[in-house]
């Protein structure tokens, strides 16, 4: 806001106002919010002396080398030993694993200018985010799989042990295996090199190759993995979403992806908790009767909706099947 007062005396007068909290509120309403309970940190400054880059000259993005990273000592089960320069990637996911792993800052800025005086105005909105994890983006053929499996075998103990006091999580069922999502036709080479690197008995391995193979596949069996390998194209798969359907019991998925599409998969995949906590107090025959009852409301709603056979429903005797597996069990 700028305001320009002539006085009596012929002085003239101008007035800049700088409405910090509506900068400030700009930015912080733009920070992500989800899952995210740490407190934003709020700040402002105002530049006087503001010149406007038409072309911003920003240094070349480059790429900084590992060379001068610590080496890892080899992983206590390997049969195969990594390299030097696997060595060092591997100590630097663990670092990326650990409790004390530096947070991400995510940023927000507004900004106002007041051009004719050369002011610029900015609000700062900061959220620091802890995020375990990251990205190994070595080269084709650099052995990222050797790497990925020597921090499993590196971490197994550790998380078996905060595995063993974990408390029950409402709508999940707790997993200690590492959940690898692969292209189809990498699914049995990672079994091969599970095997080639720790041996046949290090771990154990659940291979999913099809959404057959998935309906086969007990949540026992889930539990006691190690590691469980699954083709990424089963997660796209009409019998997949068809499935998801059928167990969540929250209506029918639309055929066509969208605003639609996806508004009914969160209610699906929010209804699936029900259903998952529903499996752990009352059992697999609870589960199944509100399987019914949401396909028979579904029929009710969209009576020419397709219709799944009754065989479906049934419970194997002494088996308890999981006819679906979200990345995030």
């Amino acid at each position: 806001m700028t305001q320009l007062k002539l006085e009596d005396d012929g002085v003239g007068m101008i007035r800049v106002g700088i409405n910090i909290p509506t900068l400030l509120h700009r930015a912080l309403s733009r920070l992500p919010t989800f899952g995210r309970p740490e407190r934003p940190l709020l700040s402002w400054r105002l530049d006087t002396n503001y010149t406007p880059t038409v072309n911003a000259n920003l240094p070349k993005f480059t790429i900084l080398s590992n060379k001068a990273d610590n080496e890892h000592a080899q992983p206590p089960n390997f049969r195969t030993p990594l390299r030097k320069e696997q060595l060092r990637s591997l100590e630097w996911m663990l670092a990326q694993e650990a409790a004390n792993v530096t947070p991400f800052i995510e940023e927000e800025i507004s900004e106002s200018l007041l051009t004719s005086l050369g002011w610029r105005a900015e609000g700062r909105a900061q959220r620091p985010v802890q995020v375990k994890g990251g990205v190994l983006a070595d080269q084709v053929g650099y052995g990222k799989t050797a790497i990925t499996l020597g921090l499993i075998d590196c971490t197994h103990n550790k998380i078996g042990e905060e595995f063993a006091t974990k408390i029950r999580v409402p709508g999940k069922i707790a997993v200690k295996g590492t959940l690898v999502i692969v292209p189809p036709h990498l699914t049995r080479q990672w079994n091969s090199e599970v095997q080639k690197f720790t041996g046949k008995n290090r771990f154990k391995v659940v291979v999913i190759t099809t959404v057959s193979n998935l309906n086969g596949v007990t949540i026992e069996e889930i539990q006691e993995a190690d590691l469980i390998i699954i083709a990424s194209n089963i997660f796209k798969s009409n019998v997949y979403l068809e499935n998801l359907e059928l167990l969540a019991a929250a209506g029918e998925l639309p055929t066509k992806e969208g605003r639609h599409f996806n508004a009914q998969l969160d209610k699906s995949l929010e209804n699936l908790g029900t259903q998952v906590d529903l499996l752990q107090d009352e059992g697999p025959e609870a589960v199944l009767a509100a399987m019914k009852a949401g396909r028979e409301k579904g029929r009710l709603i969209h009576p020419r909706s397709k219709s799944y056979p009754y065989s479906m429903f049934k419970p194997r005797p002494k088996r308890v099947q999981l006819r679906m597996l979200k990345p995030n069990v």
